[in-house]
């Protein structure tokens, strides 16, 4: 959840209506003329501080997990953020058909590449392992645009290596 909010796929949304709306702002109402286009940013709503806090720039997956008192995880919860401010895969009538498929094959997949794996950056000679992780973030935070959905330009300056996890033991 974390990745898309910060990383958005599909960031813009474009709407028109054949008859005029009404938009409250605040106190105010305001009032589309029919066939205006309107293009929404989900990332500006993805990022806005008074939604997501002070570091809404900062990807920080534990804002997603309301905690209870306990500390083992087993009364942890997703939290469901208000109306309107997570909008990945839109909301209301024009929501994604394939919003839930999607985050169950999600899952799946990084269960499965995970189980036994781990992903690590590729250090350049004479590099840190910390040095790596911070030149990849970096990397993915300046060399990323829309193309047809959000992508990296330059992938190849991304160089990941997959590594059997040490951790684990094969039966």
């Amino acid at each position: 959840m974390e990745t898309l909010r910060l990383y958005t796929p599909v960031p813009v949304a474009k709407w028109t209506d054949a008859h005029a709306q009404e938009l409250s702002v605040g106190a105010r109402t305001i009032t589309i003329p029919p066939d205006t286009m309107v293009i929404a940013s989900y990332a500006a709503v993805h990022t806005h501080p008074e939604y997501w806090g002070s570091d809404a720039l900062d990807w920080r997956p534990s804002r997603w997990i309301e905690k209870a008192g306990d500390t083992s995880g087993a009364s942890e919860r997703l939290i469901t953020p208000r109306r309107g401010t997570f909008i990945a895969w839109s909301e209301g009538e024009r929501s994604c058909p394939g919003k839930k498929f999607s985050q169950v094959e999600f899952v799946a997949t990084m269960a499965a590449l995970f189980r036994d794996w781990r992903v690590d950056p590729t250090p350049r000679p004479g590099e840190s392992p910390s040095e790596a992780r911070r030149r990849i973030l970096n990397q993915l935070e300046t060399d990323s645009a829309q193309v047809l959905l959000l992508q990296m330009l330059h992938p190849e300056r991304a160089v990941l290596q997959w590594r059997e996890r040490e951790d684990i033991e094969h039966a």
